[in-house]
């Protein structure tokens, strides 16, 4: 998402929380639940290609220092199953919001 298509939404959801009736409206509270995990996951995106990104750089690292590279290559890749895994949390979430959104 760019920083425009970013703000934007941003505004669009601070304009649906100012007007809408959360109480009464459903709807609406998917919606801005939606956005705002679609942005989530984006960002969890970003971090999972730059932690595989750095992992590729140690490359020649491991090579030269087998051990100490192993363990820089083990952390980085618990990091990444962690966001893994919080990226697969918030893809069923997204999930859920569009089941609620679209079938009804």
């Amino acid at each position: 998402m760019t920083e425009t298509e970013r703000k934007v939404m941003v505004m669009l959801c601070t304009k649906l929380l100012q007007y809408a009736d959360f109480n009464e409206d459903k709807e609406v509270e998917m919606l801005v639940e939606w956005v705002v995990t679609h942005h989530s996951v984006k960002e969890n995106n970003s971090k999972i290609r730059n932690l595989i990104g750095e992992y590729g750089k140690g490359e020649n690292d491991r090579r030269k220092s087998v051990k100490e590279a192993l363990e820089k290559g083990k952390e980085i890749c618990e990091e990444r199953n962690k966001l893994y895994e919080e990226q697969q949390e918030l893809k069923h979430k997204q999930w859920q919001a569009e089941q609620h959104l679209f079938n009804r």
